[in-house]
């Protein structure tokens, strides 16, 4: 947040700035964003709009993926309004709820968004059984998901199936957030790989089909114009891949993309991540 401060008209900052502003007709948007203004801006009384959305939120449980990233966003305003006046305990109450509710059965690609559920929840709430639920489900994608080549199994590599891409993308993102949200409490799961494959194998193998959606396997007609769509939609988790291992040829993604936001995927990550801290000067005597 301070470096997005201190840079408010230098890009990508500014372009992300007017994105802030810009209204949202999505309740749930329109929270995050507040929450964000009060963060970032020392909006109080953005802060206490996003309060009084997230009194207002209801999700209507059908169980699926979608109730999941819904889920994982409101967690996300709730987290940007701990210290604020507004904040009151009762979320920690609907967050276990919340938690409780989506059960552990289905296919891989809701299982990793659900990991990634149990890991803000498990922040949020302090509990460790929750954290290290999503850290299993890390560990255990990248043990067994990953293929060497960087697709996700089971999810991915279903032939002339459509929405391939669309759940590559999607397994990508809930494993980055994954490993985002526990290095926040010190868990380092950036760096964890089996054999050499790691998050950052799925990743460039999501990023390179951005570029050459003729050449994916797994569907026909994957064209340019649709991997940037999906990208737009849920490649926000992209700027944080730039900050902890950036594939070559990011700086092109990146200049197409942003501003980039995704609510569940890291929200407005080109504001909160786009610039890298400066690196430390090394001294020398020769």
């Amino acid at each position: 947040m301070r470096l997005a401060r201190e840079n408010r008209e230098r890009e990508p900052i500014r372009g992300a700035l007017a994105r802030l502003a810009a209204h949202e007709t999505d309740p749930l948007a329109e929270a995050y964003k507040s929450a964000l203004r009060g963060q970032l801006l020392d909006d109080r009384e953005a802060g206490y709009r996003a309060a009084a959305a997230l009194n207002r939120a209801r999700l209507e449980f059908t169980d699926d993926i979608a109730d999941i990233k819904r889920a994982l966003a409101w967690l996300s305003v709730a987290a940007m309004l701990r210290d604020h006046p507004a904040w009151e305990a009762s979320w920690l109450d609907a967050t276990a709820a919340w938690l409780d509710r989506f059960s552990e059965t289905g296919e891989r690609l809701r299982g990793l968004w659900l990991g990634a559920l149990s890991m803000a929840a498990g922040i949020l709430l302090e509990n460790d059984e929750a954290i290290q639920r999503g850290a299993d489900v890390y560990r255990s994608a990248v043990d067994e998901q990953i293929h060497p080549e960087g697709f996700l199994k089971g999810i991915a590599d279903l032939d002339d199936t459509p929405g391939r891409y669309e759940a590559q993308v999607s397994g990508s993102c809930a494993l980055v957030l994954l490993a985002e949200m526990a290095a926040l409490i010190g868990l380092d799961l950036w760096s964890y790989d089996n054999r050499a494959v790691s998050v950052f194998t799925a990743v460039t193998y999501t990023h390179f089909y951005y570029f050459f959606p003729e050449k994916w396997r797994w569907e026909v007609d994957v064209t340019r114009e649709r991997t940037n769509a999906i990208m737009r939609r849920e490649g926000a988790f992209m700027e944080l891949v730039n900050r902890r291992g950036p594939p070559t040829g990011i700086e092109q993604f990146l200049a197409e993309q942003r501003p980039l936001f995704c609510l569940y995927g890291g929200g407005l990550t080109t504001l909160t991540h786009g610039l890298a801290p400066a690196k430390k000067r090394r001294w020398r005597f020769w």
